[in-house]
Order: C-alpha cells, then structure tokens, then sequence
C-alpha cells in the first residue's frame, strides 16, 4: 500500500544531479524511516541549520566524494527561503520544495502543519476518505475523531473524561496543540466539568498526574470515612466515582506500577477491593514482586516489536523503573533474571543502533529533542523573551539513577515532564557533553575531542549566536561534593542571568568508585540526595523563576574485564568501555587482538576511530567488576531529559 513516505521518496530518489538542496519548512523529512530509506539510496542526509558547520562538513567529508560519484548529498533546511543555502550550493545543486499540500490537497494545510509526523500514517488513510471541505473547522473534527480517535461529543461525564486524560497521557500521544484547544473548548463548556480544570489536564502531562494523584488520594480518604461495617463497593461515593470505571481502574494500575504517581499511605484497617491496593502502600513483598514482573513482561512484549527510536525511549523507562525496584528491595535471586533480561534487551538495541542510529543525527531538535545536542537547540526555540533556562548536566546519570532521583524528589516537592535523548556514542564526557553544551555534532569540535576545557567557551558562544550576549549566559562544573550553599551557585551571583548550565558531577564520581557494582552506587546515591543538595537547588532556582531543566550527557552500565591490552602509542585513548584510534588500520589489528565492535564514525572526525566493549565487558583486569561508559547499551546511550516543575500546594 502506497505511503505518505513514498510521496517524499518519489520527489527524491531518481534526481541525477548528487547535491540535492530541499526546503522543508513543514518538516516532512523529521522522521527516522524517511532518513532510513535515503540511507539505502546512497544519500548522505544534513540538516541546514548552521551554515558554517554544514561548510566545514562538505569541504571535509563530502566535496571529493561528491565529485568522484561515491556519495550523494541531501542537505534539507526548515526555512520557507531557498536563498538560506549558499550561492555555490545552489549553482551546483538541484533544489527541491517539500509542501505538505501536496501530501493532503484537501486538508487546511495551517492545521496539518501542527500534527506530529507520527500520526501521518492515520492521516494519509483518513485523507483518502474525507469528503468535506479544506476549511480549519471541517478538518479539525475529522481529524480529531478519525485520526485521534476521540468522540469528544459523548465525552459528558467524569469517567469518559478521566479515560481520555489517562489514555493521552500515559500513552504520550503527544496531541498537537491546535488539537488540545479545540478539545479544551469542546469540553470546558460543559456544566459537568465547570470545576475541573480542562486545558491545564489536557495540555501538560505533570499537571495531570499531580492532579489524578491528589485525587485518588481524596477518594481513599473518603471511603476510609465511610461507616465501619459498610460495604465499600455497594457505597453512592464508590459507585459514582470515575475510578471505580473499569476501563479508569486498569490505566491507574498501570500508572502506579510504572512510578508515574504515589499510592496513598493507610493506617486504617478499612478493606478495599483487590484492584485499588495497586495504590495503597503497604510493606508486602508480594506487591513489589508482582510490580517487576509487570515490567519484565511490558518490557519484553514491546522488544518484539521495537524499530523506531521512539520504541527503545520507551523501553528505557520501562528497564530504569524495573532495575531500581530489583535494586531497592534487593533481592539478590532476581539478579540473573535481570542480567538475562538486560542481555536480551541489549542484543537488538545494538544491531538498531548499528543500522539506525546514524538517522537521529538528521533530526531536527524540535519538536522535541532526540540527542543530547539537540537540548541547547530546543531550549532556545522554547525560550520566552525574558524567560530564565536553567540546565542541569548530572554527569553520568543514566535511567536507573533517574528513577531513584525522581521517586526522592518527588517526596521533596516536585513533579516532571519527562522524555528521552540519545547520547553521542562513543559515550564519553569529552564527546557527548560538549556536544550538548555547544548545540553540535562532535566532528564541529574535532581538535577538543579528549578534553572538556572548551565546554564553557561553547555554551556561550551557542547562546550569543541565538542572540544573547555573553554577560547574561553563565556557566559552572563540579557542583555537587561540596555543602550546598546558595551563594556558591553562578546563576544567583548576578541579576542579569538568563541563562545557566551547570554540570552536578556526583554521579559521575560515584560511578567510577562503585566498587561493589550498582548496589553500592545507588546506596551511595541515595545518601548524597538525603543531603538535600538537588532539592535546594531546584527550590532556589524556581524561587528565582528559572525555567528547569535536567538531563545527562552519557548514562552508565556494570561490566566485567576481560584483560588489558597493552598497545602503548597506537591507541589514542583508552577508555573502560571503548578504545579510540587515529588510523583504521590500528582499529582493524586491534579488532584481532579482543573482541570488540568497530564503531561507525557517524558525526565524529575523519580520523578518529572507536573500537567499542561488548555488552557487559570492559577492557579492565580480567573479571574485575566496574560500573563504566563508553559503548552502546541502552543503559549508557538513553538519557533522561526532564523539565522540572514544583507540586501543586506543595509536597
């Protein structure tokens, strides 16, 4: 069956001429399979969004190619403009204009434009069927009920209200804008939710869980109220509340199991049916165990079928949450289950990566980010005029420390929104970390590869070239070992701040003393949040209205020697998990020498060649057991990047 993607390929496949120019001001190309599908016709796929960097690029990678007939070129920018590439790029190219009207002739193209590329493939079916006219309002209630398949119009009471929330949220569907007002004016209007705050639930996903958790909280400690002797299900208050729907009460277990929001602490002796005691809290094992195994089956039933990145972000939340349970309770029998379970996992994650990774770096950083370089991209597009961003680097947190800082901030006070990047591989602080704070691809700062001394000299200079001047741009590294003192923080020294990056490095150095593997770390950093560092930080950031931000440059795994390799001069550097060459040759004899995974090269200079560790293992003593990065497992590749926000009323 014809697709919208073979629309976009037939405009792009047979063109001669080896230096394709395409503007895509509705970002039509932002999707991994297209790039994909490129990939296979020989195109090398650039996203025009620094003209100095795509320069630098062709001059040094590209030009000869080109030329001598080895590659094909496709720079695409997201300007309506054809002039935003280069007078000698268009002499010598060919130029191509992506119009999504050309995809959907009889929709409004200014509501299309706000829908996410993953709901194209509905749309294009639906689209085939649509017999109304090409105004906003037409298209809007087509697409809402046949692409987004809402019935917003039987939507009259609590319960039908409370699925829909749950469904978009705990299933991130990520509803346009433009959608979730025309929902909000659907449903505001309507006596039955005159005191439910509509547009705040269906806008922001924090906002909803704070919301749903308060609630739930509400209806445990009114059946606790009821008469003693009473029976709960037969109660008016029972019957009539929302969570008591069927289809409510099977999403709110899904919500307590993944961590999303907190059950609810009891001390009465009131008996509850079987299915709300997924959001009580009480000391019994069985109810832990039954969580991981909930997970382990969510995790296992989703690897079937994982191809996007989209897929593998979801499998990390899911594997964070289960690995920090199993660690919490400690249970030691679990542990060759969960090592069977992370090999399982991390043996498809890396033939992805080797096959997809390369399309993420084609990626624009918006609407969300889906690289650690994106981040300073996509927080200048969101930025408001006067709006104070602060970003906070933990150094080292990888999805399993995630899960442990959240569940002990969000006692402190605070809820998230949160989502997933990719680092850049190898997973080193000197490559994937300057790549966040300077917004670039680490080719862009190839003579600073084994150093991080640049890093504040980038972050400044990628903020002045979005037009803020470095006076009010601030930076600070090594926060986290000392006693927090508000003063000591770079982003309260002056007024003038607007915008702080700060690099936490705790974790990073925990990491690299966990002698015990990952049980001493978490134990280790469970004590540095019971210091209260983070959680004052982010009160004395909010208190001065800075918009919050954390995430990682690189995440982290345990790992087992298998013997040192002396090679002296002929390795560059010589990391845990990857080692790097200057010469291909050197890489291929080292291949001969240990197993290892030669690694692309994907954004990384011409001459600088990485011999990746397998899963698992590490170039240490032999059976020495570390905590480390520098490879491809999910666990070091897949970070958290989080918008923090403080609870509703507090704690």
């Amino acid at each position: 069956m014809r697709t919208w993607r073979d629309v976009i390929i037939q405009k792009l496949e047979n063109q001669q001429n080896r230096l394709l120019l395409v503007n895509d001001p509705d970002y039509l190309l932002n999707d991994e399979i297209i790039l994909r599908r490129l990939r296979e016709y020989q195109y090398e796929v650039v996203h025009f969004n620094d003209s100095i960097l795509v320069r630098y690029l062709y001059e040094s990678q590209w030009r000869d190619k080109i030329e001598q007939n080895e590659v094909k070129l496709l720079a695409f920018s997201n300007e309506e403009d054809r002039e935003c590439f280069p007078f000698d790029f268009l002499r010598a190219g060919f130029h191509i204009r992506l119009k999504i009207s050309d995809l959907f002739p009889k929709f409004s193209p200014s509501v299309i434009k706000y829908l996410d590329k993953e709901d194209f493939d509905a749309l294009f079916f639906a689209h085939k069927q649509y017999q109304g006219s090409c105004s906003d309002r037409e298209t809007l209630e087509y697409i809402v009920k046949h692409v987004y398949k809402i019935a917003y119009e039987f939507i009259d009471n609590k319960a039908e209200l409370y699925k829909l929330l749950l469904s978009v949220h705990y299933e991130k569907k990520q509803l346009p804008t433009i959608v979730q007002q025309f929902l909000s004016d659907q449903l505001s209007g309507q006596s039955v939710f005159a005191d439910i705050p509509v547009k705040h639930l269906l806008t922001s996903s924090a906002y909803f869980f704070q919301y749903i958790e308060r609630q739930w909280a509400q209806f445990i400690e009114q059946l606790t109220e009821l008469k003693e002797g009473s029976i709960l299900e037969e109660s008016p208050l029972y019957l009539a509340h929302p969570f008591s729907n069927s289809d409510v009460r099977r999403l709110m277990n899904d919500l307590f199991a993944e961590g999303y929001i907190r059950k609810v602490k009891i001390t009465s002796s009131c008996s509850f049916p079987t299915w709300m005691k997924h959001g009580i809290e009480v000391d019994e094992e069985g109810v832990m165990s039954e969580k991981i195994r909930y997970l382990r089956d969510k995790i296992v039933a989703q690897l079937t079928s994982a191809s996007r990145y989209k897929d593998w972000l979801t499998i990390m939340e899911w594997l964070g949450e289960y690995k920090c349970t199993v660690l919490d309770i400690g249970k030691g029998e679990l542990e060759s289950e969960v090592h069977t379970l992370f090999q399982e996992v991390n043996k498809k994650f890396e033939e992805w990566m080797l096959e997809s990774y390369r399309s993420l770096t084609s990626l624009p950083p918006v609407p969300k980010p889906k690289m650690v370089h994106h981040i300073p991209q996509f927080l200048a597009s969101k930025r408001g005029q006067n709006e104070k961003i602060a970003l906070l680097v933990l150094d080292g947190m990888g999805y399993v420390q995630w899960r442990k800082m959240k569940h002990h901030l969000v006692s402190q006070g605070f809820s998230f929104e949160e989502n997933g990047v990719f680092a850049w591989v190898p997973t080193l602080t000197s490559v994937s970390r300057q790549a966040l704070f300077s917004g670039f691809m680490p080719s862009a700062f190839s003579q600073n590869l084994d150093t991080t001394a640049k890093e504040e000299r980038y972050w400044k200079a990628f903020w002045e070239n979005n037009g803020l001047l470095k006076q009010y741009v601030s930076y600070q590294k090594g926060l986290g070992k000392e006693v927090y003192k508000k003063e000591g923080i770079a982003a309260f020294k002056r007024p003038t701040i607007k915008v702080y990056g700060a690099v936490i490095d705790m974790i990073d150095q925990l990491i690299h003393g966990a002698v015990q593997g990952e049980k001493s770390l978490m134990l280790e950093l469970q004590l540095w949040l019971d210091t209260g560092y983070l959680a004052q930080l982010l009160r004395d950031l909010h208190r001065e209205k800075f918009t919050v931000y954390i995430t990682s440059d690189h995440g982290n795994t345990e790992s087992v020697g298998i013997g040192r390799v002396s090679e002296g001069v002929l390795v560059e550097q010589k990391g845990e998990r990857v080692r790097i060459y200057n010469n291909p040759l050197l890489l291929n004899d080292a291949l001969g020498k240990m197993s290892g995974i030669s690694w692309s090269g994907v954004g990384l200079p011409e001459d600088y060649h990485a011999l990746l560790a397998p899963y698992g293992q590490a170039f240490v003593n032999k059976n020495e057991r570390i905590v480390s990065h520098g490879g491809i497992s999910i666990e070091e590749v897949i970070v958290p990047f989080v918008k923090v926000i403080p609870r509703l009323g507090g704690s």
